[in-house]
Order: structure tokens, then C-alpha cells, then sequence
């Protein structure tokens, strides 16, 4: 089950539209229902949690410059607004690299 506040979240960010294809991000946040899994501020690693390899979240989310863009629960996405955007596709892909500092 979700937090209330992170229901909130997921509510609001379902009306909203999908992100430019060029919008370059700041942070980068990925979350489960036990907290940061791992952040990026300017393509730099600023906290990583581990999880057992056979791991597996209840939900995952994606939070943009504080905002929610994709939440999957189980194999099923509920919000997608990153459908658009090319740099998180290349990333995803491994086009892009972070420099892990």
C-alpha cells in the first residue's frame, strides 16, 4: 500500500502530460516502499542503497526534480512521463555515462 502523501503524488502527476523529449533533469530518484534506492544530482552519484539481488520492490518510483514521473507496481506501469524523453532513454540503454565521482 502507498503512503498517503506518495498516493497524493501519484494521483496528481497521472494529470499531468508527458516530459518534453529535451528536458534535461537535475536530480534523478529512484525510490521503493523502503526509501532511495539511488539519486543523482548533475550526473553525480549522492546516495546509493543496496538491495539483495533477489530483491524485489513491491512498487518503484521515479522522481525528476522532485516531481513523480514513472511508478511501476510489480510489472505493472500506473504512470509513464518519461515516454518522451531521449536522455533517459539513452541512459537506460547505456548511450550515456555517469561519472561516478
Amino acid at each position: 500500500m502507498f503512503t498517503q502523501s506518495f498516493q497524493e503524488q501519484l494521483e496528481q502527476a497521472k494529470k499531468l502530460p508527458p516530459l518534453p523529449e529535451d528536458y534535461q533533469f537535475q536530480t534523478l530518484e529512484f525510490f521503493d516502499q523502503h526509501g532511495v534506492i539511488f539519486g543523482l544530482i548533475n550526473g553525480e552519484y549522492v546516495e546509493e542503497h543496496s538491495r539483495s539481488h533477489d530483491y524485489e520492490p513491491w512498487y518503484l518510483g521515479v522522481f525528476l526534480d522532485g516531481d513523480l514521473a514513472f511508478c511501476a507496481v510489480g510489472s505493472q506501469i500506473v504512470l509513464n512521463r518519461l515516454e518522451n524523453m531521449v536522455a533517459l532513454q539513452q541512459l537506460f540503454n547505456g548511450q550515456l555515462t555517469m561519472d561516478n565521482g
